[in-house]
């Protein structure tokens, strides 16, 4: 499964690539984000769960098709994968801390609105995640740990809605996903050699802040403000 996710991903990253290079009034971006994330999180009795700040650097890449209508205004999709996951502490006797991740395949449809000309602008933005490869860390206050990958544990769809702001390229927001990050079934097994089990929280959702650099792959994109500036010159 995790094979032909990653396949998919490829194709359609190919397939962005190819249709900014067709058609040339849509062009192809670059993004690379670094996250925080953290879980808005209830147990199944609805008392709020502690979570820690989790900082994910890598895999957070995606592959944009944009189109400008005017030099205000535009949109854009595309397909990337994201490190998706948060820290906590259940509120059992032994006072487990969790480590989880997934990797999501991730399609964003988004608007944008500003001096887009000059590469400032505003976006919103509405995101699918297809969330899969689950692996968990657990630790209790005896100093156990086990590591464990699970394909049932999440939710396969996942929905997001984000917001944020590009500068020259230099972009900054906030992320919030509407679904829970755990399949409602999925029970914890902190220890492999104890049979008893753990619910995941009843409630999951995940607040991400980010930073990360947006960059523009059409060279006629780039080289056509000074284009501009050069017949202005002339005539």
């Amino acid at each position: 499964m995790k094979k032909s996710l990653l396949l998919i991903l490829i194709l359609l990253s190919f397939q962005t690539i190819i249709l900014a290079q067709v058609n040339k009034k849509i062009y192809g971006v670059f993004e690379n984000k670094t996250l925080l994330q953290v879980g808005i999180l209830e147990d199944s009795a609805g008392n709020s769960m502690k979570s820690i700040v989790r900082f994910s650097p890598f895999a957070n890449y995606t592959i944009q098709a944009h189109k400008d209508f005017n030099t205000h205004f535009g949109v854009y999709t595309g397909v990337g994968i994201k490190n998706v996951g948060f820290i906590y502490k259940s509120n059992d006797t032994i006072n487990q801390k969790v480590k989880n991740r997934a990797y999501s395949i991730s399609i964003p449809l988004g608007l944008k609105y500003g001096n887009i000309a000059d590469d400032k602008y505003l976006y919103v933005a509405a995101e699918v995640l297809v969330q899969f490869d689950y692996k968990e860390k657990a630790f209790n206050k005896f100093g156990d740990k086990s590591i464990r990958k699970s394909y049932g544990a999440v939710n396969t769809l996942n929905y997001s809605a984000m917001i944020g702001y590009n500068y020259k390229g230099f972009t900054i927001g906030a992320e919030y996903t509407l679904g829970n990050f755990y399949d409602p079934k999925y029970r914890f097994q902190p220890d492999k050699n104890n049979a008893s089990k753990i619910a995941a929280p009843s409630k999951s959702n995940i607040l991400t802040f980010f930073i990360g650099f947006r960059t523009n792959l059409s060279a006629e994109k780039v080289a056509a403000p000074d284009k501009n500036l050069q017949q202005a010159r002339i005539f």
